[in-house]
């Protein structure tokens, strides 16, 4: 099957007719339909239901087209990867990260990286639950950086770390100086949540007692900086991974409190990549860049680093 062929199936399914799809690549609709049809012949099968409104996948095409936009991927990455051994310092990177872990952990590293080698492109993509470990699975991240352990056979993790979540304060909170809480305790007061999808939720719901489990924040977002601001305000207590607050609890500004019962729930940081798939100069460069920053912790002292 040429590839361009396989391109014209994912624009005809992306914009359900061969008009719309024969536009994008300067064909008349007639010459690409005779191209799909002669595919279809070729496969004895059909792949897509003609009707008055346009073009639809059939169970078949949907087979196809998810191999299609695959295989185009791969190619396209494999294009990139030749001119990037070609050219000494280009090429790009491809990340999934969790939110609590750009400020503190990805974006130091990526900083350096860019300034020593500052034609490399990278492609950010801030990924909630198990959006990066399908990433990895389908080709579209080289690596990823999540709070949350993969669970896939063709996944390892490079690297990985504890990420206590923690009750956060500012220092004219009453609870500033205190260094333990209950989750009963703080479902009395005033306090900010991620979603209940997020794994930092996930862990704190686990050790809320029964008796309290219609305990809903006052505020709920699926932002870390949202979160900050609320407890820096005094307002309330808010729970997010403690990574997040690194630099704040080291200035002061902000102030991690231990949740009792959390410990045998902590979540940790993961470094991961698909094991079936070699990376590129460049994303091979910036995975090492990034172990190194596992293996240190936010003193300075040396974290062991998994495998």
């Amino acid at each position: 099957m040429p590839l361009e062929v396989l391109r014209y199936v994912v624009l005809i399914a992306e914009h359900g007719s061969s008009l719309a799809a024969a536009h994008i690549v300067n064909l008349t609709a007639s010459s690409l339909s005779r191209k799909i049809a002669l595919l279809e012949h070729e496969l004895g099968v059909t792949l897509f239901e003609r009707h008055s409104r346009g073009m639809r996948l059939t169970l078949t095409g949907n087979l196809v087209a998810d191999a299609a936009r695959q295989m185009l991927q791969r190619m396209e990455r494999l294009a990139a990867d030749i001119d990037e051994v070609e050219s000494v310092g280009q090429g790009s990177v491809r990340i999934h990260v969790s939110q609590s872990l750009v400020e503190r952990f990805l974006m130091p590293c990526l900083i350096r990286t860019a300034r020593t080698y500052p034609h490399m492109k990278t492609y950010l993509h801030i990924a909630a639950g198990r959006q990066a470990e399908r990433a990895l699975v389908h080709d579209l991240a080289d690596f990823a950086l999540v709070v949350t352990a993969p669970n896939h056979p063709d996944i390892e993790i490079v690297a990985e770390r504890p990420n206590r979540i923690v009750a956060v304060v500012s220092p004219g909170h009453p609870l500033a100086g205190t260094t333990t809480i209950t989750a009963a305790d703080l479902l009395a007061m005033p306090f900010a949540a991620m979603p209940a999808s997020y794994t930092s939720r996930v862990a704190f719901d686990t050790i809320v007692p029964s008796e309290h489990r219609d305990g809903q924040p006052q505020m709920t977002a699926n932002s870390i900086p949202a979160l900050k601001a609320y407890a820096r305000s005094g307002i309330g207590i808010a729970v997010m991974p403690e990574v997040a607050i690194w630099d704040e609890d080291r200035d002061g500004d902000l102030l991690p409190i231990e949740i009792l019962g959390l410990d045998g729930t902590s979540t940790r940081m993961c470094l991961c990549r698909r094991k079936s798939r070699s990376l590129g100069p460049s994303a091979e460069r910036f995975l090492a860049t990034l172990v190194e920053e596992f293996q240190a912790s936010p003193t300075g002292r040396p974290m062991e680093a998994a495998g």
